[in-house]
């Protein structure tokens, strides 16, 4: 393989991507697999296309509601995760809580939420809050506490205030582990809507995805997964972006 293939790993990735696909196309086409059973990727494109308006507008609700939840779920973990990483007994009484609260099925919780809030959009962005805010919190207090304390007795023997060591060494210091967990929650943040959708709603992929299934429409279903895989590939992307742009420092590391 050549080295400048090895340079671009998009290329690497859209290979294996085709290569997914291909294998798919074989399998279905060669065990004469009935489409109803695993509709095949031309079988999917145009079921994709028979329905692209309707899925257009199911699409932009879950899309809605995921980075609605998402935009929640970034200050309500980052601000638990300073309230953890300020105080000993503050992440002791509250991490263990943190941690319990995800060993509760989301399928559990879900119906309470809609239960709680109804079945329109705002219980389905608490929802996604609710899958998000975990991975944001983890990765940011391990962050906060990657802080230099070098860096730290620096700024206090300049005379640095606490709000100065937060923005000059905590902040640094927690954004490559901020956006580590923001990726992770960008990957979940659609299936969150999904889920929240599936149990109750009008609008959505998830909604969407019942209807073909109690039509038997398999190529349906497996067109609105395609979507789903590609928005939230998109929201990673985006978010990975972001985090490359505020933190300029670790490509120059990672290139040095």
């Amino acid at each position: 393989m050549s080295r400048s293939v090895l340079g671009r790993p998009w290329l690497l990735g859209a290979a294996g991507v085709l290569g997914a696909v291909a294998l798919w196309e074989i399998v279905s086409v060669v065990f004469r697999v009935p489409a109803y059973v695993l509709p095949s990727p031309v079988v999917t494109a145009q079921a994709l296309v028979a329905d692209a308006a309707l899925l257009a507008r199911h699409t932009a609700t879950t899309a809605a509601e995921a980075v609605l939840g998402l935009a929640v779920s970034f200050p309500l973990g980052v601000g638990i995760a300073i309230a953890l990483s300020a105080s000993r007994v503050t992440r002791g009484l509250l991490y263990p809580s943190l941690v319990l609260s995800q060993a509760v099925p989301l399928i559990a919780v879900a119906p309470l939420i809609l239960i709680w809030f109804g079945l329109g959009p705002s219980a389905k962005v608490l929802i996604v809050a609710f899958v998000c805010f975990f991975p944001i919190t983890v990765n940011a207090v391990e962050g906060f506490g990657a802080a230099n304390p070098l860096h730290k007795e620096l700024l206090e023997a300049l005379g640095a205030r606490r709000r100065d060591l937060f923005r000059h060494a905590y902040i640094p210091a927690a954004l490559p582990g901020i956006f580590a967990g923001l990726r992770v929650a960008a990957t979940y943040c659609v299936l969150g809507a999904v889920v929240g959708e599936w149990l109750g709603g009008s609008r959505g992929l998830g909604v969407y995805m019942t209807r073909a299934l109690q039509s038997f429409r398999t190529d349906r279903l497996f067109a609105a997964i395609l979507i789903v895989m590609l928005l939230s590939f998109a929201l990673f992307q985006v978010t990975d972006g972001i985090g490359r742009l505020l933190t300029p420092w670790l490509e120059r590391r990672q290139h040095a």
